[in-house]
């Protein structure tokens, strides 16, 4: 009989599940369970709150009632879950901030793709409009407004500092194809992969042109926005809290957000969303005015106001358990981000863009460059109907594919695994894998995520216990440390 891995499933199988899996982050846990030894740290995942919320939310849900299994009406959140979801985001994102300006989605993927379908539904957006985006942003962007919307996403790339300034996004804007200029802004404030927050002033510069010198629709992701650490000097700004918007009442038209639950709450499995937006035409169609709500194909479902409701209505000392938790978010985030820092500033030979005042959210970018070899030579892939394959064999150290430990066990010709990032570049393909052949840790490569160059990865800090992070971190140090004699 064929070895099984933890996940019940042989390694066959998690291969075939592998080449149906297009997201590198997705790809990533994938792997992760034909090799359980390895620790991923590539994926945007959060256990830093697990124990409280296991405390004062998971232990104690009523057991289901017939209500909880019946079509939740609205189908993207009742008035009271959407009251709540305000509530507990007005001290962030203004306290003007009203339930009917909130729908309810599996996600915030799929807000971003409601958004994308909705503005297309009112006029704003066609087939083929292009999404300005700085660069490096998350590579689920090219899904949420590229497979289904049918849009196309532009990048803007950030300099060798990584700041966000409006001359990257009027450069990008401008040229080179005045005919095709981007109809759609998109902005992730805290950011992701960098974990910065934008600075106030570049925002309202940047609003400001584009809400007067275009005719552009904004949509801020502000997934992160409860991810800030307590020594960043640079605050959180909602797009909701610029002057730029509030001081420009035809502006709010064009101005949306989206926010989840996933990555402040470490809820990602739970797919619970928002999309926010006070452009009526926009709410006609997401609310359902004519025809069925979009959030009818991606909703926020009953099972979801059973587990999310308990967490908004939990009380104690007569305010939500939610608003308490963000509160002592900062506080263990802060502990998490000091000593992921410290074990890479031990390191020494693993280098990362950060400055003193910045935020951080749940991320380090890690610059290793230096490590990239230069004789690596392009690899022929043959295309396959998902994505590439390389041909080889799994040359990975902890296991070969087939449950044996140690690579040198293999038998070659035994497994031929997909490419996890086609089109990443070889040299960054080689040390990702390096790292992971002798570090045992998945990192996420720079150029999935469109950076412009070769040699950066994003380490996510709250992917597992601060312990585990550090050790993580040292087998990467050691590996490269290894790598450079």
């Amino acid at each position: 009989m064929p070895p099984r891995n933890i996940s019940g499933r042989t390694p066959a199988e998690v291969i075939a599940l592998l080449a149906r899996t297009t997201d590198p982050e997705r790809r990533l846990s994938v792997e992760q369970q034909l090799f359980p030894d390895l620790v991923n740290l590539g994926t945007a995942e959060n256990v830093l709150l697990f124990q409280q919320m296991n405390d004062k939310v998971f232990s104690r849900l009523r057991g289901l009632t017939e209500q909880d299994l019946r079509y939740s009406v609205p189908i993207y959140g009742t008035e009271t879950m959407r009251e709540d979801i305000a509530e507990l985001l007005r001290p962030q994102f203004g306290a003007d901030l009203g339930r009917d300006d909130l729908f309810g989605t599996s996600g915030v993927s799929a807000a971003l793709e409601c958004l994308a379908f909705a503005l297309k539904k009112t006029g704003t957006l066609a087939e083929g409009d292009r999404v300005l985006l700085p660069a490096p942003f998350w590579q689920g962007f090219k899904w949420c407004f590229e497979q289904r919307p049918g849009l196309e996403c532009i990048p803007a790339y950030l300099g060798t500092d990584f700041e966000l300034t409006l001359d990257v996004l009027q450069q990008a804007y401008y040229w080179p194809r005045p005919q095709e200029r981007p109809k759609l802004l998109v902005l992730t404030n805290p950011n992701n992969p960098l974990g910065v927050n934008y600075d106030k002033d570049v925002l309202e510069k940047i609003y400001t042109w584009a809400l007067t010198q275009t005719d552009m629709h904004i949509i801020s992701d502000e997934m992160y926005a409860h991810s800030q650490i307590q020594t960043s000097q640079r605050p959180f700004v909602s797009a909701f809290a610029l002057d730029a918007y509030r001081d420009n009442p035809a502006a709010r038209d064009r101005v949306h957000v989206v926010w989840g639950f996933a990555k402040d709450f470490g809820l990602s499995g739970f797919k619970a969303g928002v999309a926010i937006t006070r452009n009526s035409a926009v709410k006609d169609v997401l609310n359902g005015t004519d025809g069925e709500p979009y959030s009818w194909f991606s909703p926020f479902d009953s099972l979801k106001h059973y587990v999310i409701g308990s967490l908004l209505e939990t009380q104690d000392t007569g305010r939500s358990f939610a608003a308490e938790l963000m509160d002592e978010y900062r506080t263990i985030l802060t502990g998490a981000f000091d000593s992921a820092r410290t074990a890479l500033d031990e390191a020494k030979n693993i280098p990362y863009v950060f400055r003193e005042e910045q935020n951080s959210a749940q991320f380090f970018w890690l610059d290793l460059r230096e490590y990239l070899r230069q004789d690596v030579q392009e690899i022929p892939y043959e295309r396959g109907p998902h994505f590439p394959y390389n041909g080889h064999t799994y040359n990975g150290g902890a296991h070969d594919g087939n449950g044996n430990a140690g690579g040198e066990s293999r038998r070659p010709g035994d497994l031929r695994l997909p490419v996890l990032f086609s089109g990443i570049g070889s040299a960054e393909s080689e040390l990702f894998q390096y790292i992971k052949d002798h570090a045992g840790v998945q990192l996420l490569p720079g150029r999935t995520l469109s950076a412009h160059d070769q040699g950066y990865f994003r380490l996510c800090f709250t992917a597992f216990e601060e312990q585990t992070i550090r050790e993580a971190i040292q087998r990467i140090s050691q590996a490269l440390a290894d790598r450079s004699h």
